[in-house]
């Protein structure tokens, strides 16, 4: 046996009850993955129309590089995210730009966000830019890592978090890949694992080089046993790429929400919690999600930018539920009539999981980087009540069940009141910004009230209160220092004048010839007067002589 074959492991690592690397809480849904799991992956028809949110990113919007009546090509960059936190965007698909402004675009405000409206152009078969494929084995950290950055991948797992940024962290021990996929409803890590293995692999294997890791751990739930098994295939076959002498494993876990959590994720493979307020890094670990590496497979390898991804489409009023790669900026309607939805039963779409995804009841907004799944369910008596928002809740009992699912060790119920009373100081002290949003508490609560929703009320009334106290303190920065300046300027102005005074004090009495200065214009002026005196006589005695 080679020593590649050495190095590449097969772990299954079962975890048990309360054994070291259970996170604490979680619950089990129903799960409704066999809906949509059971078909091969497929294609949408390409839309007529495209809307492309100009942020798609966490971070901020980036700079426009084409103009209203543009011809643009499919992989072009149309808007690139500048020096700071974002992500490049590029075009899904020929065509041309028919306009760029506001746009509804599912913003929890309502109100409507800058985007690009491209206009396809049905032939697509002669156009598209791409990148020059590169040999990943030996290629620099930084040329692959620039890579990433040039496709625009983001972290496609729901955070959105730019992947070159977050690949930057080193010296990294562990990349841990995150395959759980916890959330009812959505299939689509899974499908891509059953299918394309070996392309996930590869692209774990590129972002380990890039971090400079040791080892990979792929950490997947044992409610996926075609993709645990499509996996131990595809490692098995890394002996023929697997050139760096990265360790490979797979973590088998078993089924529980939230366990793909980030942090959750983490505490089952490590049995280590993140500090709160530091990132993963400083445990020498990052996580990447199954579709971020299949991304970064595409981009170096096949010199593809980010432009689609995989969605599960589900749900009761769905005839073909499956995964389906759907271009960015292809609206809700344009589902909709694809799949030959029935409009009349359909009220609103769930974007996300049931749990942790938003709700919507307008249907021309797009779909973006961060979209993983659309539920397409009928409003009726016999929906689970987790799944609709319309059920008014009862006063919170004292229970404690939301407690004992907390998977971050909060005291929901504390939240709840200090969110309801406005009292975000104390919020604070609890620990609201650790909250992940999972819903979990509101998925126990016998009281049906909507935890998630209070909490997420609270957190941007706090952040809007913190940018507020932010603005303030700049404009008092900025009032201090121009009183400052103010004060400055009239300092050096009466300093200057009392060396002006002190100067001519100084000449005044050092001067030892003024006196005979003074005597002499005394002299000169009395010369003149003199002068003037004699003329004015000499003029009189001329004027008598020429009368007589």
């Amino acid at each position: 046996m080679s020593h590649t074959e050495e190095k590449t492991n097969i772990i299954f690592n079962e975890f048990t009850k309360r054994a070291p690397g259970e996170f604490h809480g979680g619950i089990h849904p129903e799960e409704y993955k066999t809906i949509s799991n059971q078909s091969a992956i497929e294609k949408i028809k390409l839309p007529d129309r495209l809307i492309l949110p100009i942020k798609q990113s966490i971070g901020n919007p980036g700079q426009i590089l084409v103009a209203v009546n543009e011809q643009v090509a499919e992989g072009q960059l149309l808007i690139e995210h500048g020096n700071g936190i974002g992500a490049h965007i590029h075009a899904p698909a020929t065509g041309i730009v028919k306009s760029i402004g506001q746009f509804y675009l599912g913003h929890p405000s309502g109100l409507p966000q800058t985007a690009i409206e491209l206009k396809i152009r049905p032939d697509q078969s002669d156009s598209s830019i791409q990148f020059t494929p590169l040999d990943w084995k030996h290629a620099s950290a930084i040329l692959l890592r620039q890579r990433i950055e040039d496709a625009g991948i983001v972290g496609l797992g729901g955070a959105t978090f730019p992947t070159h940024i977050k690949l930057s962290a080193n010296p990294i021990e562990t990349l841990i890949v995150n395959a759980m996929e916890c959330e009812p409803y959505i299939t689509c890590d899974d499908r891509l694992m059953q299918e394309h293995a070996e392309k996930i692999i590869i692209g774990a294997l590129i972002s380990a080089r890039i971090l400079a890791a040791q080892s990979i751990v792929i950490a997947i739930e044992d409610n996926k046993p075609e993709a645990i098994a499509a996996l131990q295939h595809a490692i098995l076959d890394a002996k023929n790429f697997n050139t760096t002498q990265i360790s490979l494993e797979i973590c088998v876990a078993p089924t529980k929400y939230p366990s793909g959590g980030e942090k959750q994720t983490i505490e089952l493979v490590t049995g280590k919690q993140v500090p709160k307020g530091k990132l993963p890094a400083t445990l020498g670990l990052v996580v990447q999600n199954i579709a971020t590496l299949y991304a970064i497979y595409q981009a170096v390898i096949q010199g593809l930018p980010l432009v689609r991804r995989l969605v599960t489409i589900t749900g009761s009023l769905i005839s073909r539920p499956g995964n389906y790669w759907i271009p960015f900026g292809t609206t809700i309607d344009e589902l909709i009539e694809q799949f030959e939805i029935d409009r009349s039963s359909l009220s609103r779409i769930i974007m996300g999981g049931p749990l942790m995804g938003q709700s919507f009841y307008r249907f021309d907004l797009p779909v973006s980087k961060s979209t993983n799944c659309l539920i397409f369910n009928h409003d009726s008596p016999n929906t689970q009540r987790w799944l609709t928002e319309s059920i008014p809740h009862q006063e919170c009992i004292r229970c404690s069940e939301c407690e004992k699912v907390c998977p971050v060790n909060l005291l929901p119920q504390q939240l709840y009141w200090f969110s309801q009373s406005d009292q975000w100081d104390n919020l604070q002290n609890q620990g609201l910004s650790d909250c992940i949003e999972c819903g979990a508490c509101a998925y126990v609560c016998p009281s049906e009230i909507p935890l998630v929703q209070y909490y997420r009320y609270a957190k941007s009334v706090i952040q809007h209160n913190e940018q507020k106290q932010i603005a303030s303190d700049k404009a008092k920065q900025r009032f201090e220092f121009r009183e400052m300046r103010l004060a400055r300027a009239k300092a050096e102005r009466a300093n200057k004048h009392a060396k002006a005074a002190e100067a001519r004090k100084k000449v005044t009495l050092n001067d030892d010839s003024l006196d005979n200065k003074k005597a002499a214009i005394n002299e000169a002026l009395a010369r003149v007067k003199k002068k003037k005196s004699v003329q004015q006589t000499s003029e009189s005695q001329s004027d008598n002589l020429t009368e007589k």
